[in-house]
């Protein structure tokens, strides 16, 4: 479709949609479920969708019990938790994934999509959403093999990353305790950071072992698809996009490799996200059901609580190198497949999507 042609019916909203999502909470005949926040979200799983028709596979980030990851195709089928057909579906977006409220005693957070059978309204499968670009600021004058996304994640995620963890071990729990009373049992004041430096070290000894024995149970939880632009030009490359899916194990190999860091009298972010981890992990595997707000909000160390951590593209290229961050598998040519109708679009994402995909002939 020409850029003209889109302007003259971006009035007819009627057949706007987006591939495979056939019931959902968002109506996307509607302006607003096309903006950058909604878009960000419901775009990927339409991508996931298409892919998962198309019989491509997504590329998995899993964690190995040396505590180093693997990278590895997944289906769509075990993305999603399930063998029905998208048709049959439900994608319930920003909403909490019910099946994990017994495990807290406060609120629980929403996730970006959660799947569910639209039958049964059985839900099925909580995921994180992160829409990235490829490459990010800090890569886009490097060799395209080095090509890194940005990745910044947040307390709902890390949340989540602990409430999979127990919630696919709950025959186990008495065996989660023992690996970590020693370290956590004597805690007197878990806001206090000298408490915490002189005891961080036998805590982050701790979650090493629990994820090392427990890694086999890791289930995918986080979504990264990238979009690849000619480097710092937003026009997109030819093979564009595809699908990245981390495992709740392997999201945590982000902040291992900032543990050791040295910070005298502070905690950094990445120390604070697995401190957090690890006593979610210990208070769930005795038995409770965990007050989240004393964690992820009591337990700052005077560092601002806008996000657990980030990490830049040259970072995290060392965890997504292959074939398919060189060349993604889905080409530009497709997105009209993926983007189906009319949308009437408002700037999908900071490098304006929508110019980038009218800017090649359909």
């Amino acid at each position: 479709m020409r850029k003209k042609d889109a302007d003259t019916a971006s009035d007819t909203n009627s057949d706007a949609a987006l591939y495979g999502i056939s019931h959902s909470n968002h109506n996307f005949k509607e302006r607003i479920y096309w903006g950058k926040n909604q878009f960000n979200s419901s775009f990927p799983i339409a991508l996931c969708c298409y892919m998962r028709d198309m019989g491509r596979n997504a590329v998995a980030i899993e964690m190995k019990r040396d505590l180093s990851t693997k990278i590895s195709e997944m289906s769509f089928d075990e993305v999603f938790g399930t063998k029905l057909p998208n048709s049959e579906l439900y994608f319930r977006f920003e909403a909490p994934f019910d099946p994990f409220r017994v495990l807290v005693e406060d609120s629980l957070e929403k996730i970006d999509v959660v799947i569910v059978n639209n039958a049964t309204k059985e839900e099925i499968r909580p995921l994180e959403i992160k829409l990235t670009t490829l490459p990010d600021d800090g890569t886009s004058g490097m060799d395209e093999s080095k090509y890194g996304s940005e990745i910044v994640v947040r307390s709902p995620t890390m949340r989540y990353v602990a409430l999979s963890m127990i919630a696919s071990n709950r025959s186990r729990l008495a065996q989660i305790k023992s690996i970590f009373e020693k370290s956590c049992k004597k805690v007197d004041n878990w806001e206090n950071v000298a408490e915490m430096k002189s005891r961080q070290a036998d805590i982050f000894a701790a979650l090493r072992k629990f994820l090392s024995e427990f890694c086999r149970t890791q289930k995918p939880l986080l979504l990264q698809p990238v979009w690849k632009t000619i480097g710092k030009n937003p026009e997109l490359a030819e093979h564009c996009l595809d699908v990245f899916v981390w495992t709740d194990f392997a999201l945590t190999r982000l902040i291992l490799d900032s543990l050791d860091e040295d910070k005298p009298n502070a905690i950094s972010r990445p120390q604070r996200s697995a401190i957090r981890l690890a006593r979610f992990l210990y208070e769930a595997a005795r038995g409770d059901s965990v007050y989240q707000k004393p964690i992820y909000d009591g337990m700052t160390y005077d560092t601002l609580n806008d996000k657990e951590f980030a990490m830049s593209g040259c970072k995290t290229n060392f965890y997504m190198s292959c074939p398919r961050l060189l060349c993604p598998s889905v080409t530009k040519g497709e997105i009209k497949k993926i983007i189906l109708g009319n949308p009437p679009f408002e700037r999908a994402t900071p490098h304006d999507f929508y110019n980038c995909i009218l800017s090649y002939d359909a």
